[in-house]
């Protein structure tokens, strides 16, 4: 099942060359996230504090979310990050949530909503095993994940039981040549250790993504895109 790599030097205007060392060949791990976040509550202070067009593209995923889950009762978050959009969420919708993230740091903000139950650590290790959810959902995490794992966190929600998963912010590139030979020579490049960017996650087309949910085991899947773009994928158990 094929995977396409990619990779960064900057994420909301922090150069990541500022507090690490770029490894073109290694992922990303949750040290270099623990000092990313550290910088990012340097520079923001609060969820107001963030750039506009930032707030904009989420409150777009926030109100989609809502929509399919306004007459839920209880949710969750996987991988919540700053937890920008669970925030929002809890403005609007009155249904117990709880968010799921690994990071410490990046949980400043978001274990100060008091309508939030904040839980640091990973699915499905972290929450109960009597725990139950009318949906769940993941934004712009499915990128951090190479195959293998990707398959095992879909299993996992699939078989917890969670019925109705939706993944918003999907990572996907539509393979051509220019993007092909581009993607070659980033690729060799940085085996011979001439690419000065961190290794940041995985794409994969739309397609692919079906393919590996059902692998997961799903059958009933459906995607779309946002106006803006964004892709979102919602699998379901029946």
């Amino acid at each position: 099942m094929k995977v396409q790599k990619f990779w960064q030097t900057d994420w909301f205007g922090i150069e990541f060359s500022s507090f690490a060392k770029l490894n073109p060949k290694k992922q990303a791990d949750e040290v270099f996230y623990e000092k990313f976040y550290t910088e990012f509550f340097k520079k923001f202070n609060s969820y107001e504090d963030l750039p506009e067009q930032y707030k904009k593209d989420k409150n777009l995923l926030v109100d989609f979310i809502l929509e399919k889950i306004k007459d839920c009762n209880k949710g969750l978050a996987i991988g919540c990050g700053n937890g920008y959009i669970e925030n929002e969420l809890t403005k609007k919708w009155g249904g117990e949530l709880i968010a799921v993230e690994p990071s410490k740091v990046a949980s400043k903000w978001i274990s100060k909503n008091i309508k939030i139950n904040f839980v640091n650590g990973y699915f499905p290790d972290t929450i109960k095993s009597d725990e139950n959810f009318d949906f769940a959902y993941m934004c712009y995490v499915d990128y951090v994940f190479d195959n293998k794992s990707y398959i095992t966190l879909l299993k996992n929600v699939k078989n917890y039981p969670i019925n109705d998963f939706l993944l918003v912010g999907v990572s996907t590139y539509s393979p051509n040549l220019i993007q092909t030979i581009k993607y070659n020579i980033k690729k060799l490049l940085s085996i011979f250790g001439f690419f000065n960017q961190q290794l940041w996650g995985y794409l994969r087309t739309i397609d692919e993504h079906k393919n590996i949910l059902k692998e997961a085991g799903y059958k009933n899947i459906d995607f779309g895109q946002l106006k803006n773009g964004v892709f979102w994928i919602r699998a379901k158990n029946d």
